[in-house]
């Protein structure tokens, strides 16, 4: 069994509409739930507890799969003990992730239940009404698909999804009505106090809108609880199974405004390169960008830096390209820094390159002799170079030691002018380039 604890530790970052981000997580990058669960509680990750029974977390397809048994509860959420409560607290917050409803046993009753407050217990038990400020229920029906609403009840309305879809949850407690931007891109709404809308796929209209803080409050529930945890699971009583995926989850703080506004930022392959952009509609004091990438979605690091405008109203666009892609899946990160050197870092871009698990670029330096390699190698090794002409008669060869990553190498080279073929064999496969000498 696993149960897992939600880690939502503030850090500071400009998501897409250019407001903080307090967490994000996908589960694209590997398919071991220990890379996304421990019991250290780091910000970065969930946190697993025990109890329960035949409750599962999978990695599967590049998403958590998680499952309820039997008569029992299966939840994971961010409770009221150490480190509980979101920094700030929000008042102005914004939950996309992806949702999919997959067991073909559910139906009925079963239902999985989204909750935003204060003070939720670290237990399997449901929060309560009186620290509820929001509460999003998504009813299965009986054909792998869902519906979603704000009342526990068992709902009548006809499931709608039955893929997986792109869930946006925007939800207001600053105290006054506010106009922010619908996931199109292009609209904006004005949203009362106390209330939430929720959006399926970048629509311009909710598909649930202007609903109470907690639909049909009894009790004042929903009006004095600050946006400060969340829970997310399965609620004990219903005896019937039930299976879920969840996948790209992200919670922004839309409550202040950051200096500059992302827009947009995506990751492409293009032949061997990564080409970058992104996109902002203003810039205050920015006196710059650094381009950070990572390899396994943990440690980033600098591979570039953009200029950035200083201070406009005007939209700017921003390239760049990273023609050292790494093999794979790669993460690349914005990190914006202001004239006076404060920092914020963009959302998480994942994109699988076209590079081969090793590949090799040549250049001939006619004055000494010889050929320079720049060899990157997905791990330490043994590799064979040979150079040979066009009638295939071999005219070099060199046995290379290759470092993990990217290896600078010079091999003697006296050829006559014209076409030649090199060949680079490592313990895995063997790659070919021309040149011209």
């Amino acid at each position: 069994m696993k149960k897992l604890l939600l880690s939502l530790l503030f850090t500071g970052g400009f998501a897409a509409s250019g407001f903080g981000q307090i967490f994000s997580q996908n589960f694209s990058g590997t398919s071991v739930v220990a890379d996304y669960v421990n019991s250290a509680g780091e910000s970065n990750k969930f946190t697993a507890i025990s109890g329960g029974a035949n409750n599962t977390a999978t990695i599967v397809n590049g998403s958590l799969r998680f499952t309820k048994t039997g008569n029992n509860s299966a939840y994971f959420n961010r409770g009221a003990t150490t480190n509980a409560n979101f920094i700030g607290p929000p008042t102005l917050l914004k939950i996309s992730f992806s949702f999919q409803a997959l067991s073909s046993s559910i139906g009925g009753t079963t239902q999985a239940q989204l909750y935003i407050g204060s003070n939720f217990s670290n237990s399997a038990i449901v929060p309560t009404g009186a620290n509820t400020h929001s509460r999003l229920v998504f009813n299965f029906g009986t054909n792998n698909d869902f519906s979603m609403n704000s009342s526990t009840a068992p709902t009548t309305t006809t499931a709608l999804y039955s893929a997986k879809q792109s869930i946006t949850w925007i939800i207001n407690n600053t105290g006054s009505s506010v106009t922010y931007t619908t996931p199109d891109g292009v609209t904006t709404k004005m949203l009362a106090n106390d209330k939430w809308d929720l959006y399926v796929g970048a629509t311009a209209s909710p598909v649930l809108a202007d609903r109470d803080g907690l639909s049909n409050s009894t009790s004042g529930e929903g009006k004095d609880n600050a946006l400060q945890n969340i829970y997310f699971g399965y609620p004990s009583g219903s005896n019937s199974n039930a299976t879920i995926e969840i996948d790209d989850i992200i919670i922004n703080d839309q409550t202040t405004v950051l200096p500059v506004s992302l827009t947009s930022f995506s990751a492409k392959a293009k032949l061997q390169n990564i080409d970058l952009a992104w996109t902002t509609s203003s810039e205050k004091d920015n006196s710059h960008f650094e381009i950070l990438r990572s390899g396994d979605g943990k440690t980033f690091s600098k591979i570039g830096e953009t200029k950035g405008a200083g201070t406009t109203d005007l939209v700017k666009n921003y390239t760049f390209t990273d023609k050292d892609a790494l093999p794979s899946i790669s993460y690349y990160q914005l990190k914006q820094i202001d004239f006076n050197g404060n920092s914020v870092l963009s959302e998480v871009q994942a994109v699988k390159s076209n590079v081969a698990a090793s590949n090799f670029k040549i250049a001939t330096n006619k004055q000494d002799g010889s050929v320079k390699l720049t060899v990157f190698a997905a791990r330490e090794g043994k590799a064979t170079f040979k150079i040979y002409d066009v009638n295939g008669h071999k005219i070099t060869e060199a046995k290379l030691s290759l470092s993990k990553g990217y290896s600078n190498i010079s091999v003697p080279f006296n050829s006559s002018k014209g076409l030649h073929i090199a060949s680079l064999t490592t313990t895995n496969e063997t790659l070919t380039q021309k040149f011209i000498q």
